[in-house]
């Protein structure tokens, strides 16, 4: 007859893996992750980028205008798909968790309208002046016209001796988006949204663009809960940044390995993964001792304490005897003194 196990069932990887994912990616990351994952299998069914990609003559001719804010969300093919979690989930993550979740968030969004926004009038303007209705039928679609604006304001924003690994050479992070741009441009062509995030990200990151920033003031305001904040229900969901856990520039540093030196690629530079989502540190805690170096105060009520400044502490139980007895003798006669003993 077998002996039953009586230990805990083995872990669920796939459960393990998400609860990881949900603890190492931050909110904002892993909405736009998720949305991607959701569009992949609804092509399975049909093509998104029928409803949701920014073509001209359905988002200006049909005012269908929140295909400006859609057209990022879109996946059809597991390449793409592969490569979206490879880029967002090193790239967003650091960003992310250097701005705080508010703060990405219109990045996010301030990143793809006015990319959009570009594309749509060049499209416009090239229609004018060729009169080829090709530009109205572009389409401006997918995560890395926004993800390539990103890794822009990331390196632009990046400490200036930073590199990032592009497989087997490192490049200076100022030049990296360039490169990443080129690469794509000679597998896939020359592609306008690409152009143009890179382009609108170099102009964020070098603050060109600081009117359509958000401010910290106007963000914190959004995370209140106190006032009722549009953010304040999330504030309390698994991975969101507040501004006051916002690491700044430590958040590549952290990513490093604390060498703050070479960075990672989206584009197969293996290594890495996420930073985690880490709580804010109690500065109280970074220090070596709340307690004072000078022996404080004693039992007795002594001012000096039973150690005097410069002297080195009792380290045997002997020694240790001894000073409790000197400080003792020291109290008796004190108290004889001030008891008026004339034998003292």
């Amino acid at each position: 007859m077998p002996r039953e196990n009586s230990g805990p069932p083995p872990p669920n990887p796939v459960l393990t893996a998400y609860e990881s994912y949900l603890r190492d990616t931050p909110l904002i990351t892993r909405y736009v992750l998720n949305a991607t994952v959701i569009s992949y299998f609804t092509s399975f069914f049909f093509n998104p980028a029928f409803l949701l990609a920014n073509i001209p003559v359905f988002t200006i001719f049909k005012f269908q205008l929140y295909r400006i804010v859609t057209s990022p969300l879109i996946c059809t093919d597991i390449l793409s798909l592969f490569f979206t979690f490879m880029g967002f989930m090193n790239h967003g993550v650091r960003l992310e968790q250097s701005m705080g979740s508010s703060l990405f968030a219109a990045l996010f969004f301030t990143l793809t309208i006015v990319t959009n926004t570009l594309f749509l009038i060049l499209s416009i303007l090239l229609w004018g002046v060729t009169s080829s209705s090709n530009y109205l039928a572009a389409a401006s679609l997918g995560i890395w016209t926004v993800l390539l604006g990103i890794i822009a304001v990331e390196c632009s924003e990046a400490p200036r001796d930073t590199k990032r690994r592009l497989f087997f050479i490192e490049v200076p992070a100022l030049y990296y988006p360039l490169v990443l741009l080129a690469l794509f441009s000679m597998f896939a062509g020359v592609k306008l949204p690409y152009c143009l995030g890179v382009a609108v990200g170099y102009a964020y990151g070098h603050g060109k663009l600081n009117r359509l920033k958000v401010k910290v003031e106007t963000a914190r305001k959004w995370e209140n809960r106190e006032t009722g904040g549009c953010l304040s229900g999330f504030v309390q969901r698994a991975g969101f940044v507040t501004l006051g856990m916002a690491s700044g520039p430590n958040a590549w540093l952290t990513g490093n390995g604390g060498t703050g030196r070479t960075g990672d690629s989206s584009g197969g530079g293996g290594g890495g993964g996420p930073v985690p989502v880490r709580a804010p540190i109690d500065p109280a805690s970074t220090t070596t001792s709340s307690f004072p170096s000078t022996g404080g105060r004693s039992l007795g009520g002594e001012k000096r304490g039973l150690l005097s400044r410069g002297t080195k502490p009792p380290k045997t139980a002997e020694e240790r005897a001894a000073v409790l007895q000197r400080a003792a003798e020291r109290r008796r006669q004190q108290q004889a003194q001030e008891d008026g003993d004339p034998g003292v």
